[in-house]
């Protein structure tokens, strides 16, 4: 068998470790954004869901989107091609029916909010995705650090200036990702510098063979 000299050894395992850390799946997911950084009790705030279809049988047909506790003045903007459907009772859901949206095309759902809730992080919305076959698909699962992401996670909105208490927890639920890429990193590159006096051992014998 042949084998790589000892630096191209270790820069091949170097490589793997990084390809193994940095990668991560393309799953197409309800997502929401905002039209700017929005801090935890701001007002007038404009929020954008984007919705795939991800279904090759069937289309989209309706939105409904619930706002978590402490948001308040939820209302929906005019869609193309879409109804406005009446706002909740609670003022928190809001929703759209009469359009569609087939094969891999996405389409874009704007929420208007009067007042965000303070003290949090991270606004969890839930979205419902009706499809023409019947198929009703509720994104509302929590994503966990350090652990694979569910199959509907929840469209998260990220708050800026939140307190600092808030935010040393909020950033402390996502130190299981970076330890587990460190760790797989480490033991890639033990083996990588475990590799190299053995690549050294066959090279030397491989030059004593050839004398």
């Amino acid at each position: 068998m042949k084998l790589l000299p000892p630096a191209r050894a270790a820069a091949a395992l170097l490589a793997a470790a990084l390809l193994l850390v940095t990668a991560t799946p393309a799953f197409a997911h309800v997502h929401v954004h905002a039209d700017r950084a929005v801090t935890p009790g701001e007002a007038d705030a404009l929020l954008t869901f984007h919705v795939p279809n991800e279904k090759a049988s069937a289309r989209t047909v309706g939105i409904r989107i619930e706002a978590p506790e402490g948001v308040r003045g939820l209302r929906a903007e005019q869609a193309t091609g879409w109804t406005v459907e009446p706002t909740g009772s609670e003022g928190r859901t809001v929703g759209w029916s009469g359009g569609e949206i087939g094969g891999a095309d996405g389409a874009d759902f704007v929420v208007h909010i009067d007042r965000l809730p303070t003290g949090v992080p991270e606004l969890a919305f839930v979205a419902r995705q009706e499809y023409d076959d019947g198929e009703v698909v509720t994104w509302d699962q929590e994503t966990v650090a350090g652990r694979p992401e569910p199959e509907h996670p929840a469209p998260v909105l990220s708050l800026t200036g939140v307190p600092a208490a808030d935010a040393m927890r909020h950033a402390a639920a996502g130190t299981g990702t970076a330890w587990t890429a460190a760790v797989v990193c480490g033991v890639l590159l033990l083996l990588a510098a475990a590799g190299l006096p053995v690549a050294r051992s066959a090279a030397r014998r491989r030059g004593a063979a050839t004398r």
